[in-house]
């Protein structure tokens, strides 16, 4: 098992962005690793979803301002203001896989939830590298390949053991339905070591990251199945009925309970 493995089966999507928003894709070395580069361009407020990435965020403006900081996993919707202050704010990121960033960062990922800081405990010394990598690139075409160089010059030995990539192949399999307990069993392993190891490699636990993943996988049945059906999704997902689904979407989507129905009438 390994992150190839997992990176093969599993392609977590953002809310949907405007014209503004571009992904690229990472060179093979880094695609089981990073999902995705990316940038954003519009002056206007987002949507955030719980999409089990990471990111690494450069923001600069027009009058040459920036800032580089660390975004850990989150498990809500929120929104990210347009700051008005800042004519011609770009943001720019490197989106890591959930299993990716043990094998890039300094120490246990236990308390990346919901957080976003200056990066300096997480991945001492990137900042000033990954700045003057932006600073040197004539172009953002040209950047993306001085980020990639950076990245490989970094990245350690695996240190996820390959159990728990197992664990994480079978909660995507089975769409987020299992129990964390039937988990550690079917694996041979005690709970709370794999729990402790969850938080340290994934940043969440077993449990949530399960939660998540039954999620993200909603999501993107929504967006990309024209014959997306809510009482299939109901039975596959492991819910009661419709309105036991509906009501998990939104506490994850923070939208109105239409807007699933809508989405899903498409």
């Amino acid at each position: 098992m390994s992150a190839e493995t997992l990176a093969g089966i599993y392609f977590p999507l953002t809310a949907n962005q405007g014209s503004g928003y571009h992904e690229i894709e990472a060179c093979p070395a880094l695609k089981p690793w990073i999902r995705c580069f990316w940038v954003y361009t519009e002056q206007c407020d987002q949507i955030v979803i719980p999409d089990t990435c990471m990111d690494i965020i450069l923001g600069a403006d027009e009058a040459g301002r920036s800032e580089i900081f660390f975004c850990g996993i989150n498990d809500f919707t929120f929104t990210s203001l347009n700051d008005n202050t800042r004519p011609g704010l770009r943001l720019i990121g490197i989106r890591f896989y959930f299993w990716a960033v043990a094998s890039f960062c300094i120490g246990s990922l236990k308390n990346v939830r919901n957080t976003r800081d200056q990066m300096e405990n997480t991945f001492p010394g990137w900042a000033e590298g990954l700045k003057q990598a932006f600073d040197e690139a004539e172009s953002l075409e040209a950047l993306w390949p001085k980020w990639e160089t950076f990245l490989l010059q970094h990245q350690q030995a695996d240190p996820i053991p390959p159990v728990l990539y197992e664990a994480a192949e079978l909660i995507i399999r089975r769409k987020g339905v299992l129990a964390i307990a039937e988990l550690a069993d079917e694996l041979g392993l005690k709970k709370r070591w794999m729990e402790r190891k969850f938080l340290d490699f994934y940043g969440v636990s077993g449990k949530r990251l399960s939660l998540l993943i039954r999620y993200q996988l909603i999501w993107q049945a929504c967006l990309q199945d024209h014959d997306f059906n809510v009482q299939d999704t109901v039975a596959d997902y492991g819910f009661y009925d419709q309105a036991h689904l509906l009501n998990f979407f939104k506490k994850y989507h923070s939208q109105r309970l239409s807007f699933f129905s809508k989405t899903a009438k498409r």
